[in-house]
C-alpha cells in the first residue's frame, strides 16, 4: 500500500475490512505525481445535473491533491467517476446518528454524495480537508496562470521592441503599447 494511502487511512480512522483489494485497485488509478489525501470505502450516489440519471453504488472514494475519484467494481461491472478539483463548485455535509454522515460534492454536471463517518468530528475534518485541498489546488492554478501571463507579457514587449528596432513602429507607439500590456 502506498504510504500516502496508509497515512490517510490512519488519519481519518478508516475501516478497510473487506476492501483491501478494492483500495489496491484504486491505488493503481492514482498517478505517482498525485498525493492521496483521503480515501475510504463508501456508498455513493451519483446524480447528474439534468436529473435523468442517478446511480447508487458501493465503491472507493479518493481525494488527491489534483482530483476526486470514485470507483466501483463488482465482477465484470465497473464504473469510475473522476473530476478535477477545479470542477468542484460546492461541498456540503449533512448527517445524523441513524443515516451517517454525508459529504456532497457538486460540479456543474454532476453531484457525488458519499457516505462517510458517523462521527461528527471526523465528518467535519473530511469536509474541511476537501475544501482546503480544493482551495490549495485553485491557488496553484492561479499562480501558474499569473506566471504564464507574465511570460506572455514579456514576449509581447520583446516583439514590440523588435518592431521598434526595425523602424516598423515609432518610440511613441512602442511606449503606448508597452503601457497597455503592463496595465499602466
Amino acid at each position: 500500500m502506498r504510504p500516502d494511502v496508509e497515512n490517510a487511512i490512519k488519519e481519518f480512522k478508516i475501516n478497510t475490512f473487506g476492501n483491501k483489494k478494492n483500495i489496491e485497485r484504486v491505488e493503481q488509478m492514482v498517478d505517482r505525481n498525485e498525493r492521496v489525501i483521503f480515501i475510504t470505502p463508501t456508498n455513493a450516489i451519483i446524480q447528474f445535473a439534468n436529473g435523468d440519471k442517478k446511480k447508487a453504488l458501493p465503491g472507493i472514494f479518493v481525494l488527491t491533491d489534483k482530483r476526486a475519484l470514485f470507483s466501483y467494481k463488482a465482477l465484470s461491472d465497473e464504473y469510475t467517476e473522476t473530476f478535477s478539483l477545479s470542477e468542484i463548485k460546492s461541498v456540503n455535509s449533512s448527517g445524523n446518528g441513524v443515516s451517517g454522515g454525508h459529504i456532497e460534492i457538486h460540479t456543474l454536471v454532476k453531484s457525488l454524495d458519499i457516505l462517510v463517518s458517523y462521527k461528527k468530528d471526523i465528518m467535519q475534518k473530511i469536509l474541511s480537508t476537501i475544501r482546503d485541498t480544493q482551495n490549495a489546488f485553485i491557488a496553484v492554478c492561479n499562480a501558474q496562470s499569473s506566471a504564464n501571463k507574465e511570460t506572455n507579457d514579456l514576449s509581447q514587449i520583446e516583439k514590440l521592441y523588435d518592431l521598434l528596432q526595425k523602424g516598423i513602429i515609432t518610440q511613441e507607439e512602442f511606449n503606448t503599447k508597452k503601457k497597455q500590456i503592463l496595465g499602466i
